[in-house]
């Protein structure tokens, strides 16, 4: 690994880690083994800022080690790795996606026990493509989802499905 990256990935603790951030997504394939040698660091911090750097990567292993930051313990991190996810294919150079978002997306905002991890969740899922199974989560989420702000987008994005189907 190169030893620039991890200092930058040491930086990601820091307050003005979104410069770290961007610094590591421009170095693109270059940085991808510092970042992910520090997805389970100790400090919720690197790994929140490794959340932010994998959003830019069009590596599919990287994104699918992403997805695992969905599920940590600290609800920052799992907020980042879903905005991450679910903004990835706008973030990413060539627009491709690598993996399917939706399944781990539709989790969160269905099971994450933080409402503003849902939020997040459901808002990104209105950022992909149109699609059956994205209004039938929008549904399920309209049926069990108690936070009024959340249910607001799910509504907001089940009638943009409709009308863009």
């Amino acid at each position: 690994m190169n030893a620039r990256y991890e200092e930058s990935v040491a930086r990601l603790d820091g307050a003005d880690f979104y410069t770290h951030v961007l610094e590591l997504a421009g170095a693109g394939a270059a940085a991808v083994p510092a970042v992910q040698a520090s997805m389970s660091h100790s400090s919720w911090r690197i790994r929140r800022g490794c959340a932010a750097v994998l959003g830019y990567v069009d590596d599919a292993e990287s994104l699918r080690r992403l997805a695992l930051l969905t599920r940590d313990p600290k609800k920052k991190v799992r907020k980042m790795a879903v905005l991450s996810l679910g903004l990835g294919h706008l973030l990413r150079k060539n627009g491709a996606a690598p993996i399917d978002a939706v399944p781990h997306l539709a989790h969160s905002a269905l099971h994450d026990p933080s409402v503003r991890v849902r939020r997040v969740a459901v808002s990104t899922l209105l950022l992909q493509p149109p699609a059956r199974r994205i209004a039938r989560i929008l549904r399920k989420i309209l049926a069990t989802e108690n936070d009024v702000k959340a249910l607001r987008v799910a509504e907001w994005g089940l009638e943009q499905q409709r009308k863009r189907a």
